[in-house]
């Protein structure tokens, strides 16, 4: 049994490395679109102003939320694509059961979404910078951060990518399982929240979802909230990824 074990062991991570090794891609994508998201940024992403008799003001808020928004659909669309056919014939490189692939997969998702949430949290420094030095903004009022606010940042930002990318793994696979869902899906989310604010809802669905997991004032509470969403979208895709035929 335990000859057994450490041979799933094995190639689980020499999976999970072939995957590291091949689909560079993925990083590439990921430096692309936050870069995207800083040039978006430049011109900034708010701003307010007003004036009494001689004396006007114009305030211009920075922040990295549209490099936020750009990771968590690359995570999204990175989780879908792992459950395309093409992908999954790349493991039949390997003698492997479905569960193995589904580990090794959740490995790799994990390992992206770090990556993605480090290299995130620096690009919005890169953004400071190009404000402050090289578009030379008159005045800057710079928010201070401690290093567990930043540790917390860091965490938390992880924590959404690798939910948004769960979310797109489970969605691409129940997609696999029947292709009609595809289609389906989006046009039942987008009925749901027109429903729901023609009935004089104050929130739209997503909003609704989105207040349950960023309102949450306690942080650990937030991780627990996080974790077991993405271990239960992962399961389902698990469940419905070793129900696929041979050839689906």
């Amino acid at each position: 049994m335990y000859l057994t074990e450490s041979n799933v062991r094995d190639v689980i991570f020499k999976q999970y490395r072939y995957k590291l090794q091949a689909y560079l891609g993925v990083f590439t994508s990921l430096m692309f679109i936050q870069v995207l998201g800083v040039l978006f940024s430049i011109s900034g992403t708010g701003s307010m102003g007003g004036s009494a008799g001689t004396f006007s003001y114009d305030v211009r808020t920075y922040s990295g939320s549209l490099v936020a928004i750009f990771t968590l659909i690359w995570a999204f669309s990175n989780g879908i694509s792992l459950t395309t056919k093409q992908h999954r014939y790349d493991d039949f490189n390997f003698i492997a059961t479905r569960q193995v692939s589904n580990y090794a997969n959740g490995f790799f998702l994990a390992t992206a979404s770090g990556i993605a949430a480090i290299t995130g949290l620096l690009i919005t420094y890169v953004l400071r910078l190009l404000v402050t030095q090289v578009l030379k903004t008159p005045s800057v009022a710079v928010d201070q951060l401690s290093v567990i606010d930043v540790f917390e940042g860091l965490v938390g930002f992880f924590l959404y990518i690798l939910l948004f990318a769960s979310v797109g793994y489970f969605i691409g696979m129940l997609a696999q399982r029947n292709k009609l869902v595809a289609f389906l899906l989006p046009v039942l989310l987008i009925v749901v929240i027109t429903v729901q604010a023609y009935l004089g809802g104050e929130g739209a669905l997503l909003i609704d979802i989105g207040r349950f997991y960023v309102l949450e004032a306690s942080f650990l509470l937030f991780i627990v909230k996080s974790v077991v969403t993405t271990a239960l979208f992962f399961l389902g895709a698990c469940v419905l990824g070793n129900r696929l035929e041979v050839g689906a």
